[in-house]
């Protein structure tokens, strides 16, 4: 066998054991990496403090990138607030005298600022214009080359890790990548179950078809009005709103009035849907009139385009209102509204139950 055969045996027997040193490694890195999963994944399902996740999601990425520099940012959507999740003594080079990030690279902004590229690896940073603002941090630790992901929590934060190498130790651009998609699936999947977690509270506490209270949840809330009210000497009304209609309920035209309504009063007064053809709401008045002027523009409103050709409310609505703190529980306040409603005898219209007796207007509660 000739010198030249065996040099070229020699060579590809040695790049042979390289391809199988570096698949070793590889090997390696992707069993650590994945070797803690289920455990991860439990916890996120068990519903696990964010802030402990987070520190959890950290250890986890600076034990599987030990050559590496993990740096932890948030940003608002509109890239403007930045802050460190995390300060030790590298990234305190950082920060200003107040503890506040100094300046935000371009390079950095513009990444954060384009969700539709969640990673992004970067070469030759130390002469790159876009991290120019940064350079002092870079060249001190002797970073060669960047790479990034981004993911949203849904709410308005952007979680940022930028993961710094220098030129001896850097790792393959698809382990950091494998490394980076695994830190944003976690991430994403605890914004989920936290998504989850807020749907299944406003399911418990919301009816599915109109978005209003449930009565449950309507007494609750109400109960703390009533203890406002109590504190500091305030009125309140409850109403009683009871569709005429013999029509069968129909979802779409349920949830119209429930919009509507929304619509009449304000942010912090109370409607609840307290099944069947009756509606429940809860307001804050300074004068009794107040509450006779919300019944006309509940009325009113039924005349709205929304409501042309519902056979719902082609009936109209009976109205019945009760006054605290001439009843001084929840429970007398929805039972003399109810009353005041049944007095309509199924018309149109609305009554007010002031101590035992019914009105059609708030001017003859004190007329003789």
């Amino acid at each position: 066998m000739s010198i030249d055969t065996l040099n070229i045996q020699s060579e590809q027997q040695q790049t042979m054991l390289s391809r199988i040193a570096c698949l070793e490694k590889e090997r390696d890195f992707i069993k650590k990496l994945y070797s803690d999963m289920p455990h991860m994944l439990q916890t996120i399902a068990k519903g696990a403090v964010l802030s402990s996740l987070l520190d959890s999601f950290r250890v986890k990425m600076q034990a599987q990138l030990p050559n590496a520099y993990c740096l932890f940012l948030t940003s608002d959507k509109d890239c403007l607030q930045w802050r460190l999740q995390y300060t030790d003594a590298v990234n305190a080079a950082l920060l200003t005298p107040n503890s506040l990030l100094s300046k935000i690279p371009q390079a950095l902004v513009t990444f954060a600022a384009s969700p539709s590229c969640p990673i992004r690896h970067e070469e030759n940073i130390q002469t790159a214009a876009g991290w120019k603002v940064w350079h002092s941090f870079i060249d001190k630790q002797d970073f060669s080359d960047v790479s990034m992901v981004s993911v949203s929590d849904g709410k308005g934060t952007i979680y940022l890790l930028a993961v710094f190498q220098q030129d001896r130790h850097r790792l393959a651009d698809d382990l950091v990548t494998l490394a980076l998609d695994s830190y944003a699936s976690w991430l994403s999947a605890v914004f989920e179950r936290e998504q989850a977690d807020l749907s299944l509270l406003e399911d418990s506490h919301r009816d599915p078809i109109t978005g209003l209270l449930r009565r449950h949840s309507f007494e609750n809330s109400f109960n703390i009005i009533l203890k406002d009210a109590r504190r500091h000497f305030l009125r309140a009304a409850v109403f009683s709103i009871k569709i005429l209609s013999s029509s069968a309920i129909k979802d779409a035209e349920l949830k119209i009035l429930a919009e509507v309504m929304q619509e009449t009063v304000r942010d912090n007064d109370l409607i609840a849907y307290f099944g069947g053809r009756q509606l429940v709401m809860g307001i804050r008045i300074q004068n009794l009139a107040d509450a006779e002027i919300v019944a006309q523009k509940l009325l009113q409103s039924l005349n709205a385009k929304q409501f042309s050709g519902k056979s719902l409310l082609q009936g109209g609505l009976s109205i019945g209102i009760a006054f605290y703190p001439e009843h001084s529980s929840l429970d007398a306040l929805y039972s003399a509204a109810t009353s005041a409603a049944d007095s309509l005898k199924n018309t149109p219209g609305y009554r007010m139950e002031f101590h035992g007796k019914y009105f059609q207007s708030s001017t003859d509660f004190y007329t003789l």
